[in-house]
C-alpha cells in the first residue's frame, strides 16, 4: 500500500542520512549539520519552469544559491496529485524569501516548452498569478489563526485568494501541506508571502526534512510520457544526468 511504501522510502531515507553528506545541485557537498542549520522552506515550480530555475549548465541556480546564502534543492519526483517539483530552501528568512522570489520571478516570465502538452495557455497564465509553498502541517494552524483569524487578516489586508490544503486531502504519511496564494497583482501576492513565511519563520515547530523521496509517496517523474514525451527538450544544460545525492534529488546541475 502506499502507506507502507512511504514509510520504506522513509527509513531508507534516514539510514542514507547517517552515511553521507547532502549534494545540493551546486555540486558542494554540506555535512548534515550545517546542512540542517537553517529552516526548511519549500516553494513548487509547475515541472516545465524548472530548467529556467536552474539554468544553462546550472548557473542560474548556482548564482541565487551564492547570492541568498541558502542551500537549494529540485525534486526528480513532482510533489504528490500535483504538476510541480518541490524547491527546498534551507537558510536565514532573508535568503529563503529571495530564493522564493526568483522562482517566482522565472515561473512568471516562463513560457511552455512547444513539446509539452499537458499545459495550456490559459492554465500557465492563471498558475503565474500564483505562489504555491509547502509548509510543515504543525504551521497551518498558526497561519489559519485561531477561528481563522489570522489567514482571513492576511486575505483582506492583500486582497488575495488564499488555499491551505485541508488535513482529509494531504498526502498519506507526508507531513507536508500545500498554501497558495493567488492575485492578479503579483506584488499583493510577493507582500502576502513574505508575511506567511515571517510566521513559519517564528514557528518553532514549523520542521521540515530538507530532502523527501516524493517518488515514495506517489510523485509522478519529473517528466512523463504523458507530458511531452519523457524529457525537456529545452536543453537546460544536462541537470537530469545524475540522479545521485539522494533522495530523488537531482545532485547536480551541471
Amino acid at each position: 500500500s502506499s502507506g507502507i511504501n512511504a514509510e520504506y522510502g522513509q527509513t531508507n531515507l534516514r539510514m542514507g542520512d547517517r552515511k553521507r553528506a547532502y549534494e545540493d545541485d551546486g555540486g558542494q557537498d554540506y555535512p548534515r549539520k550545517e546542512r540542517r542549520s537553517g529552516k526548511v522552506i519549500k516553494v513548487l515550480c509547475p515541472y516545465y519552469s524548472t530548467g529556467a530555475v536552474i539554468g544553462r549548465g546550472g548557473e542560474a541556480v548556482k548564482q541565487i544559491k551564492d547570492e541568498s546564502g541558502c542551500n537549494i534543492q529540485i525534486s526528480k519526483f513532482r510533489f504528490p496529485n500535483t504538476e510541480e517539483r518541490v524547491i527546498s530552501v534551507s537558510g536565514e528568512q532573508a535568503g529563503s524569501l529571495q530564493v522564493i522570489k526568483f522562482v517566482q520571478e522565472k515561473i512568471r516570465s516562463d513560457k511552455i516548452p512547444p513539446h509539452v502538452k499537458s499545459f495550456n495557455a490559459d492554465q500557465n497564465n492563471a498558475r503565474k498569478t500564483a505562489c504555491k509553498l509547502l509548509v510543515s502541517d504543525k504551521t497551518i494552524g498558526k497561519l489559519i489563526g485561531k477561528g481563522g483569524e489570522n489567514v482571513n487578516r492576511l486575505k483582506d489586508s492583500y486582497k488575495v485568494k488564499i488555499t491551505m490544503m485541508k488535513q482529509d486531502e494531504a498526502v498519506n504519511g507526508l507531513s507536508e501541506r500545500m498554501v497558495t496564494v493567488q492575485s492578479e497583482d503579483k506584488q499583493a501576492v510577493d507582500d502576502c508571502i513574505e508575511e506567511m513565511v515571517q510566521q513559519v519563520f517564528e514557528d518553532e515547530r514549523a520542521i521540515m526534512e530538507y530532502n523527501v523521496n516524493y517518488e515514495a509517496y506517489g510523485g509522478a517523474p519529473m517528466f512523463s510520457r504523458k507530458d511531452d514525451g519523457g524529457s525537456d527538450r529545452r536543453g537546460g544544460g544536462g541537470y537530469e544526468a545524475r540522479s545521485g545525492g539522494g533522495g530523488g534529488y537531482e545532485a547536480r546541475s551541471g
